[in-house]
C-alpha cells in the first residue's frame, strides 16, 4: 500500500506527510482506484482489456455513440448526422466539424477513414468486431472511404439491421484518432501502432494521455483542445488497487476519490457513512466459465452437461456475490433486446452430475487446468466450483495469477477451464451472440470468437445467430435470439453463472459520473468535484 501511495503521489504532484499518510486527493484530479494489470495497449485500434477500453473511452470518441439510460436512441458525436441507403448497405456519415482533436487538428471523414481502417489493416485482435462486415486487407479501402472532409461512405458486404451497424461504430473500436499525427509517427508500416503503445495518444475525447507505469497507474490530462463541455477536473489518475478492502480504506480516509473493485462486504461496511454516495447503473457484463473442448474428457458433452449441475449458482450469488450479482444462464444479457427471457435450468445437483459422468463413460477422477484473475471476485468464484466439481471426481488444478498472466493462458488455448468476464463491445445481442456461438472457418486456431476460442463447433447455431442480426422486423428479431440463447446455453461449453449489478463507491464531493453498461464503459467526461 505505501508504494502505491508513493507512486500516486509522485504522478499527482502530491506531497507525503511525515507520517507517511497520502494528502486528500486535489480538487483537480479524480483518484480512481481499479485493477489495471491487464491493460497492454491504449491503441484504439487493438485496446481490448477492461481497463485499457474504460481508459481509451475517455481519450477517443466515435462517431455515433447511444444514450446510457436508453440504448436505443443513437446519439451523433463525431458525425452529425447520416443516412442508409435503400439497400441497407452503404451508410453515409456527415462529420461534425466543430469537433477537433488534442492537437488542435480538425476531426475530418479521412482521419474516420484511416481510424476505421486501422484494425482491419493490422489485424489486430479486435479487427474480427469490423471484419464482420466483410472488409479485409484487399477490400477495406474501397469500402470505408472519404469522399471529401465532410463525408465518410461505410460499405457493408450484406443489409443488417441498421442499429447493429451503428452500435458496433459507437464500440471503443470506432474511436477516431488524429490521423495526420498518428501517421508522423509510422514506423515500417504499423500505421502509429508503436506509438500509440507508448503512452501517447491522438483523440478527440475529453482527456489525453499523460503517463502510463503498466501495471501500477495511468494517469489522463485535460485536452486543451476539448471541443465539448470541458472536464470539471483536470486529471484522472487510475491506480492499481484491486483489493476490495484496501480500495474500501482508502475511500473512506479520502485517499481515493473512487472504488472501482468493492465488494459485497466492503459495500456492508460503507453503507451508514455520510461521506460516500454508491453509484447503482446497468451492468450487461457476463461472469462465466469456458471448456475447452480440445481435452478427451471436455469433448464428451455428458461431461460438460455434468458440469453445469456441479455449480452453486445461487449459493454463490447468495454468499460471495451478494448484491453485486445476479443469477443468468444464457449469453444475452438482461437489457438488450433478447434477454429478459426467464431461462435457468441448472442448479447444483450431485447426484444428477455423478449420474451423467457415469454415463458420460469417462475415468474418474480427472484433473482440469485453469487459472483466474487475483482480482476479487473471480478466486472466490473458481474456489467454490472446485469444491464443487471435486464432490463428484472432477479436481480443479486452480493458480491465481495477475490480469496480464490470465488474459495471457486464456488467448493461449491451453487451459481446460478459464473463468472471465465478457462485456458486450456495444449494446446489441449480436456482440455476444457472435462471440459465443459463431465459428470462422477462416480462424482455425480460435483466436477471435470465444467458440471457436473454446474448440466448440457449434454447428446450424452458428447460422442462426448470422441470420438473426440481419432480420429487419425488432420484434422477429427478438423471438430468434430467444429460441437460439436457449439452445447455446444448453449445447455450448460455456456455463454462465451471473450478470452483474453495477456498482461503484464515490466520495460525496464527486459530481457527474456516469456509468455505462459494463465496467469499461463508464464515461468521466462530466465529473466535477465540490
Amino acid at each position: 500500500m505505501r508504494i502505491i501511495k508513493a507512486l500516486a503521489a509522485i504522478a499527482l504532484g502530491v506531497a507525503l506527510t511525515t507520517t507517511g499518510a497520502f494528502a486528500a486527493t486535489p480538487k483537480d484530479t479524480l483518484v480512481i482506484a481499479d485493477a489495471i494489470d491487464d491493460v497492454i495497449t491504449l491503441d484504439p485500434g487493438e485496446v481490448s482489456e477492461v481497463a485499457g477500453v474504460l481508459v481509451s473511452q475517455q481519450i477517443y470518441q466515435p462517431l455515433v455513440t447511444f444514450d446510457i439510460n436508453d440504448p436505443t436512441k443513437i446519439i451523433p458525436v463525431l458525425a452529425k448526422s447520416w443516412e442508409v441507403s435503400a439497400d441497407g448497405k452503404t451508410f453515409t456519415f456527415k462529420m461534425n466539424r466543430d469537433a477537433k482533436f488534442s492537437s488542435g487538428n480538425p476531426v475530418t471523414a479521412y482521419d474516420a477513414e484511416f481510424s476505421l481502417q486501422r484494425p482491419v489493416l493490422l489485424n489486430t485482435r479486435i479487427s474480427f468486431i469490423l471484419t464482420q462486415f466483410g472488409f479485409t486487407k484487399d477490400n477495406v479501402k474501397d469500402l470505408i472511404k472519404a469522399t471529401d472532409d465532410d463525408t465518410l461512405v461505410f460499405t457493408v458486404d450484406q443489409q443488417y439491421a441498421p442499429s447493429f451497424v451503428l452500435y458496433v461504430l459507437s464500440s471503443y473500436t470506432g474511436g477516431i484518432v488524429d490521423s495526420k499525427t498518428v501517421k508522423a509517427h509510422d514506423v515500417g508500416g504499423d500505421l502509429g501502432n508503436a506509438w500509440l503503445k507508448q503512452a501517447n495518444s491522438a483523440g478527440s475525447g475529453p482527456y489525453v494521455l499523460t503517463k502510463w507505469e503498466p501495471k501500477q497507474s495511468i494517469l489522463l490530462s485535460k485536452n486543451p483542445n476539448f471541443w465539448q463541455t470541458p472536464p470539471g477536473v483536470s486529471k484522472l489518475f487510475i491506480q492499481q488497487m484491486p483489493e476490495s478492502a484496501t480500495e474500501r480504506l482508502a475511500l473512506e480516509k479520502g485517499d481515493i476519490d473512487v472504488a472501482n473493485k468493492l465488494g459485497p462486504d466492503d459495500f456492508a461496511a460503507i453503507k451508514d457513512n455520510k461521506d460516500i454516495t454508491v453509484q447503482q447503473g446497468n451492468d450487461t457484463t457476463i461472469y462465466y466459465f469456458g471448456l475447452n473442448m480440445r481435452n478427451e474428457n471436455l469433448k464428451n458433452p455428458k461431461v460438460v452437461e455434468a458440469i453445469k449441475y456441479l455449480v452453486d449458482y445461487q449459493g454463490i450469488a447468495d454468499t460471495i456475490g451478494k448484491g453485486n450479482v445476479k443469477v443468468h444462464q444464457t449469453m444475452i444479457p438482461d437489457g438488450f433486446l433478447g434477454g429478459g427471457i426467464d431461462y435457468a435450468p441448472y442448479k447444483l445437483d450431485i447426484d444428477k452430475a455423478k449420474q451423467l459422468l457415469a454415463e458420460s463413460g469417462v475415468k474418474l477422477p480427472f484433473t482440469l487446468d485453469t487459472v483466474v484473475w487475483n482480482v476479487p471476485p473471480y478466486p472466490d468464484y473458481a474456489q467454490a466450483v472446485q469444491s464443487t466439481l471435486a464432490q463428484a471426481g472432477i479436481n480443479l488444478n486452480l493458480q491465481v495469477v495477475d490480469g496480464q498472466q490470465w488474459l495471457d493462458r486464456y488467448r493461449s488455448h491451453s487451459l481446460d477451464i478459464w473463468f472471465g468476464l465478457w462485456g458486450p463491445d456495444y449494446p446489441d445481442p449480436h456482440s455476444n451472440a457472435k462471440t459465443f456461438t459463431v465459428n470462422n472457418p477462416d480462424d482455425p486456431e480460435g483466436s477471435g470468437n470465444l467458440a471457436d476460442r473454446f474448440g466448440w463447433h457449434s454447428g446450424d447455431l452458428s447460422n442462426q445467430v448470422l441470420a438473426a442480426v440481419k432480420e429487419q422486423d425488432t420484434d422477429k428479431r427478438r423471438a430468434e435470439y430467444e429460441s437460439i440463447e436457449k439452445a447455446q446455453a444448453d449445447a455450448s461449453p460455456f456455463v454462465y453463472m451471473f450478470q452483474g449489478i453495477r456498482k461503484v463507491a464515490v466520495r460525496n464531493d464527486v459530481k457527474g459520473l456516469v456509468l455505462g453498461f459494463t465496467y469499461s464503459d463508464d464515461r468521466y467526461g462530466g465529473v466535477s468535484k465540490e
